[in-house]
């Protein structure tokens, strides 16, 4: 409606209008992360990152949502960074995920910092869908699914901290760019965040803290991710390599990269229709990804250098349904 109300010539300030546009593109998109799924299940919708304008309307937006929208008993399964919270076993299972996360100190210090600066909630969903977690920017929110096992929900948090760390740095999604610089993006978008989720888990096992690494293994989807993590730790000792492998094997899933760029594509096209901005054709910047996979430490693992990460989407599609010899039905541009 608020779309429509912009489109009917009304007497505004043109800047102001402009303005305008730019917030329903951002709310718009965050809409389309608030549905995605994390760590996919074996149906369901994939989903591409937030576009924020500045980490203070990131921040004010959420301050200013009103959580009752999103559930009318958000007090009982929402944990606050700066107020008391009731005692139920939605916060208590909320209290064991942080107490566990800090575990690995020098991953969850630097997730956490980032969630502690946007005053992000976190919060307990029981109500039965397709997601397994997500981060919903309208009211700055990280949800985690009822029904998961402890460690499951670990796993999960770890994932949508990262995703929320990324587009601190710049990443997400943006009709600035062509659609398939987009879907490129968000193909290594993900890639890295399992990259990362797969380096927590390992560190958790080799604390003696196996039933994180197992958790991760569990979800079939991805499992293989884990299995090229290990396959290359074992060989170079070298967790930078080992991250940079799990990296790469995320392209390596038929389900993966066809859930992304179909999903990533509906997005895209669903978003110029309505915010009635005319395609662009830009490529992203030279070194654009140089910044993107970067350890807690500051280090970065070398995924900007990878094959994977500068192929067009399609070719991506096509590589990955050889792995397999499984036949995609590859979208023509």
């Amino acid at each position: 409606l608020f779309i429509q109300f912009l489109n009917k010539g009304i007497d505004m300030n043109p800047l102001k209008l402009i303005w305008l546009r730019s917030l329903i593109l951002l709310l718009s998109c965050s809409f389309f992360v608030s549905a995605s799924i994390t760590l996919l299940n074996d149906v369901g919708n994939a989903g591409t990152e937030v576009e924020q304008e500045s980490l203070e309307n990131q921040s004010g937006m959420g301050e200013d949502g009103d959580l009752s929208e999103w559930h009318p008993q958000y007090q009982e399964r929402c944990y606050f960074n700066d107020r008391e919270n009731i005692t139920n076993k939605n916060i208590e299972t909320i209290e064991s995920l942080l107490e566990l996360l800090k575990k690995e100190p020098r991953i969850s210090n630097y997730l956490l910092s980032i969630a502690r600066d946007l005053n992000t909630v976190i919060c307990i969903d029981e109500r039965d869908d397709e997601t397994r977690g997500y981060y919903d920017f309208r009211y700055n929110i990280v949800c985690i699914k009822e029904h998961l096992g402890l460690f499951e929900k670990l796993i999960i948090f770890v994932h949508e901290l990262q995703h929320i760390a990324q587009f601190t740095r710049g990443f997400y999604c943006s009709l600035d760019y062509d659609i398939e610089e987009i879907i490129r993006m968000n193909f290594a978008i993900e890639a890295d965040v399992q990259a990362i989720v797969t380096l927590y888990a390992w560190r958790m096992k080799e604390n003696d803290m196996n039933e994180v690494w197992n958790a991760l293994k569990g979800f079939p989807r991805y499992s293989d991710i884990a299995e090229a993590f290990e396959k290359e730790i074992q060989r170079s000792r070298d967790e930078m390599q080992a991250a940079r492998a799990a990296f790469v094997q995320w392209y390596s899933s038929d389900w993966r990269v066809d859930k992304y760029y179909k999903n990533t594509y509906s997005w895209y096209v669903d978003m110029l229709d309505e915010t009635k901005i005319l395609q662009k054709y830009q490529k992203l910047p030279e070194n654009y990804f140089s910044k993107l996979c970067m350890l807690p430490c500051g280090k970065n693992y070398g995924c900007h250098m990878t094959d994977e990460i500068e192929e067009k989407p399609r070719i991506t599609l096509r590589k990955a349904g050889e792995y397999k010899n499984y036949s995609i039905l590859i979208p023509k541009k």
